[in-house]
């Protein structure tokens, strides 16, 4: 009887540090790798002086005649002004 209680404890113990180890490392049950992450959404935009993609978020707006134009730089901006006016 204590040859098996011994051995339940062993496989009880085993199970715990498997599941402390992985939580800790992030790649088991719980962890940070099986986690899912929400998407990254951002909407791009299209820089109509050089062609470069930039997140919204991040262009510099500037609006003409009623439309607005993004740009990834204020070099492109300067460029976009002068070739405009």
């Amino acid at each position: 009887m204590k040859f098996l209680l011994f051995i339940a404890l062993l496989i009880f113990g085993y199970l715990y540090i498997k599941k402390s180890i992985s939580r800790f490392f992030g790649t088991g049950p719980g962890g940070s790798s099986t986690t899912p992450k929400p998407p990254i959404i951002d909407e791009l935009v299209q820089d109509p002086v050089c062609g470069v993609y930039v997140p919204k978020k991040e262009a510099i707006v500037y609006g003409r005649g009623g439309k607005l134009y993004y740009f990834c730089c204020e070099k492109c901006l300067k460029k976009f002004k002068k070739k405009k006016t």
